[in-house]
């Protein structure tokens, strides 16, 4: 065997990692663009959902700010979320940077967080979701159930069954810094490639990334995995490996690159395991 060849045979004796596998309703990532916003500002907000048993989730993305007295977003609880269906894996919904916080940021240098969830339901195991989407009158009972479990969703997570349910955390940056925060650029080398890989062979993703400081990559699929857990980007490149698994089909690829700082972004396709 010619070295180049003993040489991939050996790679592809590192297969995929199972942490890489998305075999069930899941949020992704949660991209804010942009993710560092002065006060009275707006930010994009595109939660990214997998669906692999296609349960078609419903989701629900509320923020909560948070200055020692509980969320700011209590006292009317439907003025601070975003309810429904993702389409195409994403739901997008937007949100403003609290005025409140100028004084408090004016110095240009303090960067206030101002907590955003996202929660994928398959349809009906999460009441949240239901009382959002009902949007309760103030001071009514399920108006209050609903403040509760949005001002603290990690405890009312403890009641959800662990599958069919998933619950993500991520913050909007507010500042008045004069160089504010901002997202990685990820652009893959062959924007054109063909997406296929045979039953249990392996295919190279490779990317630039354009962001400053520390980067990290991870790859998720929902056939097969990729080689690695995370990856480090290293002079604004990465190279995933994904493998496909031993069975052919459809499969979505989600690669998500964050910054040690704060930033995100994803790439997203549709592939083929063959």
């Amino acid at each position: 065997m010619s070295a180049p060849l003993l040489l991939l045979a050996l790679l592809a004796c590192g297969g995929a990692n199972d942490e890489t596998l998305v075999d069930e309703l899941r949020v992704m990532a949660v991209v804010i663009e942009p993710p560092e916003v002065a006060p009275g500002a707006t930010a994009t907000i595109t939660t990214w959902i997998a669906d692999p048993d296609d349960d078609a989730p419903e989701a629900l993305v509320w923020t909560c700010t948070n200055l020692g007295d509980g969320c700011l977003e209590a006292a009317e609880p439907t003025q601070g979320t975003t309810v429904g269906e993702p389409a195409d894996g994403v739901i997008v919904t937007e949100r403003m940077a609290p005025p409140a916080f100028a004084p408090i940021v004016a110095d240009g240098e303090t960067v206030l967080p101002v907590l955003l969830w996202a929660l994928a339901c398959a349809p009906g195991l999460c009441p949240a979701v239901d009382l959002a989407a009902s949007a309760p009158a103030i001071g009514t009972d399920d108006a209050d159930t609903l403040t509760t479990f949005l001002g603290d969703p990690i405890t009312g997570a403890e009641a959800l069954p662990l599958v069919g349910t998933s619950l993500a955390l991520a913050q909007i940056q507010v500042s008045a810094r004069a160089t504010p925060l901002v997202n990685p650029l990820v652009t893959p080398v062959d924007p054109d490639a063909t997406l296929v890989v045979g039953v249990g062979a392996s295919l190279d993703l490779a990317f630039t990334i354009d962001a400053p400081g520390v980067t990290t990559a991870y790859g998720y699929t929902t056939n097969g995995g990729f080689d690695a857990a995370e990856y480090e980007v290293v002079d604004g490149a990465v190279t995933l490996t994904w493998f496909g698994s031993e069975e052919p089909g459809d499969t979505e690829l989600w690669v998500i690159v964050n910054g040690e700082d704060g930033g995100s972004a994803v790439w997203h396709a549709a592939a083929t395991v063959e």
